[in-house]
């Protein structure tokens, strides 16, 4: 930020309000977006950051570092009040060499994921030292149990399906659907 000088009407320079820098080229512009989107450090962070660094720059990827960011990032999210990102970045993953695959539970999470991507990705990258991570989705399916049971026949013919004794008992206590 720079200051502009301006003069009172008493003569003497005054400081009136303080205005962005203009970048140069998109270098600068890229540079001041990264330094705004920083996210701040836990204690817990700067620690496992302390560690992370005597491992050298490509550091082998672990599903505790993993979390151990996501949960730096998450942090950053709750100060912005990103409450949609913290959602979905709060989802099980796991880990595939270096992808974070995330298992979503719909096409909004996805979306959402989708938008936040080269972000998440970024800091991934940043928080872990290892250049090849990268974060992938997938939208879990609900697992559906057939057709819905609406007649006494339909649940008669589907418990005897799941249990076979239930024929004993249809045949022995003479059990039929229709009166």
């Amino acid at each position: 930020m720079q200051s502009t000088l301006g003069f009172n009407g008493n003569g003497k320079k005054s400081d009136l309000r303080k205005t962005l820098s203009i970048p140069r080229n998109i270098e600068e512009a890229k540079a001041a977006v990264r330094d705004k989107i920083e996210v701040p450090e836990t204690k817990e962070a700067s620690v496992a950051k302390k560690a992370e660094s005597s491992e050298g720059p490509a550091a082998e990827v672990s599903k505790e570092k993993v979390g151990w960011a996501l949960e730096e990032i998450i942090q950053g999210y709750k100060q912005s009040h990103r409450n949609m990102e913290i959602a979905v970045f709060k989802q099980s993953f796991e880990l595939r060499g270096c992808q974070v695959h995330f298992s979503l539970h719909g096409e909004l999470q996805q979306d959402i994921f989708e938008k936040c991507k080269p972000e998440i990705n970024r800091l991934l990258k940043q928080k872990l030292k290892h250049p090849e991570v990268e974060v992938t989705c997938e939208v879990k399916q609900e697992e559906e149990n057939g057709k819905n049971l609406y007649t006494s026949t339909d649940k008669l013919n589907y418990l005897l399906e799941k249990s076979p004794a239930m024929k004993e008992l249809q045949k022995r206590f003479g059990l039929e659907t229709d009166f």
